[in-house]
């Protein structure tokens, strides 16, 4: 388990992350929700260890995060950024490749490992492509298909893994957002733990197993998504005029702008 306790950061004097604490669970999708500014993805960048915080703990297997190394923690959790810059001219299977580093395969293991996670990601034909050619959904599918394969090559299927993913469907189409969001809750299904970033409030509610509402660094939901049928967190934490409904397959609720 992925555990924060306390969390607490300032910068500027202002606090982007105020006393948070929340729990990552393997075999459980915790989609992180919350207005630009919230510190969705400081939080993220807390559990990642990109980023110290000022005060609380995070552990990770009962482990405080400070104490894993760099090459023991690449084994255990993946991490998708927002925005990931190469300047190099890499191909396609080059950029998935570099998720291999923390691991030892042969190169038959290796390809096959490439192409099983470029054909999930719905991009089996672009191994050769050249990455800075592709739209940036292309890309975005490249980069998931890259933290996927890190916790794919572990040679110990049965060991917790995690993945931490900030607004990996942002640029993709709905039919990818759906496949992504599906492949997502597969992967919790074989025991894998993800935190995901989302904007879209119908699409977390639908796919979560667990929602946590973050309002000016602070917490002010962590239940699941049918929970918030009831009371009015999403309508006061965004600030927006909204008509909230019920899926009709899942009776989960949803919500549409008012006109």
């Amino acid at each position: 388990m992925l555990t924060v306790n306390q969390l607490s950061l300032i910068r500027s004097g202002k606090p982007l992350l105020d006393q948070v604490s929340l729990s990552i669970k393997p075999g459980q999708l915790t989609i992180i929700l919350g207005p630009n500014g919230a510190g969705k993805s400081t939080l993220l960048k807390c559990c990642s260890g990109a980023l110290h915080a000022d005060t609380g703990y995070i552990h990770l297997e009962d482990k405080l995060l400070t104490d894993w190394s760099l090459a023991d923690l690449a084994k255990k959790r993946a991490v998708l950024t927002q925005q990931i810059h190469m300047p190099f001219t890499l191909t396609v299977k080059e950029v998935v490749s570099l998720g291999l580093a923390p691991w030892r395969l042969s190169d038959d293991q290796a390809n096959h490992l490439i192409h099983n996670t470029l054909v999930e990601v719905g991009m089996a034909d672009a191994e050769a492509r050249i990455y800075a050619s592709l739209s940036g959904g292309e890309q975005q599918r490249i980069q998931l298909a890259r933290v996927l394969v890190q916790v794919y090559a572990d040679p110990h299927p049965q060991a917790a893994k995690y993945l931490l993913l900030d607004e990996p469907i942002s640029a993709l189409d709905l039919h990818q957002q759906q496949r992504v969001l599906r492949l997502l809750k597969t992967l919790t299904q074989k025991g894998l733990g993800i935190l995901c970033i989302l904007h879209d409030i119908n699409l977390a509610a639908l796919y979560g197993d667990k929602l946590v509402l973050l309002e000016k660094g602070k917490i002010t939901f962590d239940s699941e998504p049918s929970q918030l049928a009831q009371g009015k967190q999403i309508e006061t934490t965004y600030q927006a005029d909204l008509i909230r409904l019920s899926h009709p397959d899942t009776q989960l609720p949803q919500w549409q702008f008012k006109q």
